[in-house]
Order: C-alpha cells, then sequence, then structure tokens
C-alpha cells in the first residue's frame, strides 16, 4: 500500500496543474488565517501601533480588493492566452514531444499558482467583510496584505513574460535538452568509473535467458526504477534480477518486464514490479535516450519544406556530437549493486542502436542538402578522434559515416557537391 501511494504521489506531481493546486490551496488556508487573526483583533491592535498600515474605510477597502481581484483575473488570463500560443507555436515548430517539458516547467507553474492564490486570497478577504454589531468588521491589514500580494504577482507576471519568451527560442529549448542529458551521462559515466567492480562481475548474468520471467498488468513508459527498495528485495530473497525494457520504453501488456534468477512468489513478485514506476508520458529527468531523439526530431522538422531551416538543424548536429562523444566513454551495460557486489543488471539501448536510431531519420530528409551531409561527416571525424570505452563504437561511427556517403551520392545532382563528397570519402575507409 505505501509503495502504491508514494508512486501515485510521484506521477501527480508531474502533473501540470499540481504546483498551481498547491499553492492557490496555501493562498486559501493563508487568508482563512487571516480571517482568523482579523477575529482576534490584529488590525484594531496595528490601528493603535502602526495606523499607517492599516486601512479603516469600508467603501475603499472594498473597492480595493475588487479592483485587485478582476485584475489578477485578467492577468490569469492573459498568462493562459500566451500559454496556449507558446505552445502552438512550439508544437508546429519544433516537435509535439517537447510539449510536456513546456507546460511542466515548475516556475511557469508557479506563477500561476501565484495568480490563484492571491485571487482566492482577495474573495476570502472580501467575503469576510461581514456587519456586525457596531458596523462593520474592517479587515484593513488583511487588505494590505493583498495589495502587497498584488505587487508581487505583477513581478511575477513581468518575469512570466520574459521567461515564457525565451522559452519558445530554439537555442533556449536546445541547450536546455543538452544540459539535462549532459548532466546525466556523466552521473551516469561516473558511477561506472566509481563502480568498476560490477563490470567484473557481468558473467553473473550469462545465463539471464534461462532465468524466470515476471510479468506486470500495466502498460505506459518505464520512467524510472527505485533502485534502493529493489536491492532490499534482492538481499531478502538472495536473487539476481535483470530488467528488461530500458527507461522510456513502452511496455506493453504480457511482456516480461524482468527477469530472476531465483523462482519467487507472487507475493514477492509483486513488490519487485511495484518498484517500477510506470506512466503514459515520457519523462527526461532521468533518461538520456529521449534527448537524443527530441534533438534529432527538432532538426528534422526544420529541414522540412515548410519550415527550412538548415541553421537550426546544424546546430542540432553540434549539440547531438557533444552528446554522442560522451556517450562513447558510457559501456553499453548498466549494472547496479551494494557492498561491491553486483546484483541488477538493467538494459540501456546499445551505442550502435542509438547512432542508427540519430543518423536514419538525417539520411533519409536531409542527404540532399550538401551543407548538412558535410556537418554530419565532421560529426563523424569528431568523435572517431575521440575516446571511448568500446573499440567498436568506432567501427559503428565509421559504418554510419559509409552509409551517409553513399546516401549523399545517390541524390546529389551538381558534380562540385559530388566531389565535396569524394574529399571526405577516404577518411571513412
Amino acid at each position: 500500500m505505501f509503495n502504491k501511494i508514494t508512486q501515485y504521489f510521484w506521477k501527480l506531481e508531474n502533473k501540470i496543474a499540481f504546483y498551481p493546486t498547491l499553492i492557490a490551496i496555501a493562498g486559501i488556508v493563508f487568508a482563512l488565517l487571516m480571517v482568523f487573526a482579523e477575529q482576534m483583533g490584529v488590525s484594531k491592535y496595528l490601528q493603535k501601533v502602526l495606523p499607517v498600515l492599516v486601512i479603516n474605510d469600508i467603501e475603499t477597502a472594498r473597492n480595493i480588493l475588487t479592483s485587485l481581484i478582476t485584475g489578477l483575473i485578467s492577468i490569469l488570463v492573459f498568462s493562459f492566452s500566451m500559454v496556449m500560443i507558446i505552445l502552438n507555436r512550439a508544437s508546429s515548430n519544433f516537435s509535439p514531444r517537447l510539449l510536456p517539458g513546456l507546460v511542466s516547467n515548475k516556475n511557469h507553474q508557479s506563477i500561476l499558482g501565484i495568480h490563484l492564490a492571491s485571487i482566492f486570497y482577495c474573495l476570502i478577504t472580501l467575503i469576510s467583510i461581514e456587519p456586525t454589531s457596531k458596523g462593520y468588521q474592517m479587515p484593513g491589514f488583511s487588505v494590505l496584505i493583498a495589495i502587497a500580494l498584488m505587487t508581487v504577482s505583477l513581478a511575477a507576471f513581468i518575469y512570466f513574460i520574459h521567461s515564457i519568451s525565451q522559452s519558445i527560442q530554439v537555442e533556449h529549448i536546445l541547450k536546455s535538452i543538452f544540459t539535462r542529458a549532459k548532466k546525466r551521462l556523466e552521473r551516469l559515466i561516473a558511477y561506472d568509473k566509481k563502480n568498476k567492480v560490477f563490470m567484473e562481475q557481468l558473467s553473473a548474468f550469462k545465463n539471464a535467458d534461462e532465468w524466470y520471467e515476471y510479468y506486470t498488468h500495466d502498460f505506459g513508459y518505464i520512467q524510472t526504477y527505485k533502485v534502493t527498495k529493489l536491492l532490499s528485495l534482492i538481499d531478502s530473497v538472495n536473487t539476481l534480477i535483470k530488467v528488461l525494457p530500458s527507461k522510456n520504453t513502452f511496455l506493453f501488456k504480457g511482456l516480461p518486464i524482468f527477469k530472476s534468477e531465483e523462482k519467487l512468489d507472487d507475493e514477492t513478485a509483486q513488490q519487485f514490479i511495484n518498484q517500477f514506476v510506470i506512466d503514459s508520458t515520457e519523462s527526461m529527468e532521468d533518461n538520456y535516450d529521449l534527448a537524443f531523439q527530441l534533438i534529432t526530431e527538432i532538426a528534422i522538422k526544420a529541414m522540412s519544406p515548410g519550415i527550412n531551416d538548415p541553421g537550426t538543424a546544424s546546430t542540432c548536429i553540434d549539440y547531438l556530437t557533444e552528446l554522442l562523444s560522451l556517450r562513447m566513454e558510457k559501456a553499453d551495460q548498466m549494472l547496479i549493486g551494494s557492498d561491491e557486489k553486483v546484483k541488477i543488471q538493467i538494459h540501456i539501448r546499445p551505442f550502435a542502436e542509438l547512432l542508427y536510431n540519430i543518423l536514419a531519420p538525417f539520411r533519409a530528409y536531409c542527404s540532399h542538402d550538401i551543407i548538412i551531409v558535410r556537418k554530419l561527416l565532421r560529426m563523424c571525424e569528431y568523435l572517431l578522434q575521440q575516446k571511448c570505452i568500446n573499440a567498436s563504437y568506432k567501427n559503428t561511427v565509421k559504418q554510419q559515416a559509409q552509409h551517409i556517403i553513399k546516401d549523399a551520392q545517390n541524390k546529389l545532382i551538381n558534380s562540385e557537391d559530388i566531389k565535396q563528397i569524394e574529399q571526405l570519402k577516404d577518411s571513412f575507409n
């Protein structure tokens, strides 16, 4: 039950409305606390001590609160309209798969939450002005706080305009994707270097084809694994497991999710399955593969006849080059353990498959463009000069370069363009 609850909240945190709702609830709670404070006489006390902080006219207070509510709703509507325009532009110009990353920006969500919290606070404060035996209960100090919240909302709105206008620029999008993927790769490379002893125990999984398979009734994308809990369960039953699908792989019903060296009872197997977070959307936080896919899609979309932006495609290739050079330092195995003993093997996409998935769309849609073809071949040249953990990686790069040359020769017509390709051809023979 606890695992299901934690998994539910993990998914909830990644939903679009989580942060605005949370901040709005905080605003409502704060407004109710201020109503209670007004009933305890906070405004009367401040009227005696610091009268400048208290608004003591009923009509003025009502007019201020009404104006603030109207203004905040207008700001909220305008912000929402801007978000819709930005998302429509990102979807048409770049890739629809970028939308989850744009709408899940926690800063933008928090700003919308601030607007909602301010509106609810002003509404509750306005409603709290009730008649009493001596006239009306005057929440003067609460009105002053409402004005301060409006100031905060205006400052947040100015930041929102600046941030949302930057977030749609392709340079900003590419840099954001690249930075997250680079950090993830660097962490994985550092982990492999720190735990070289695990690679020496790879033979423990040589008979994994004969192990027991276990299935899940859920379907969707595998977001992440709860490694600590998995290691604890492995120790409790004294087994080894091999995770079959890689992160962000769509898991279909009826396909095995992991294999175990020892046979597990149904209850224990379900405990293992509960440690896999499965959702209907893809996440890039713990998966660098998706970064390669997104950057590739942006480049291909930029080369479409409707957009025709080879400059953006060239920039995408630069980012891909840097990420691929990092990926060449990462082994095609992901091994996890504790106490210097390997216990989990996680499937990751091999370098050869990753490079093929990147370059195949370029070969299909960009082989007619000599500038992009040269850029891709320069990328391959650069990768061949980098250090790598596996010599087969460079053979893969040479093979893909030869495929690029072959497709370009079939599609290019101009003799000068073909000559340019021939000059680069010898580097990959």
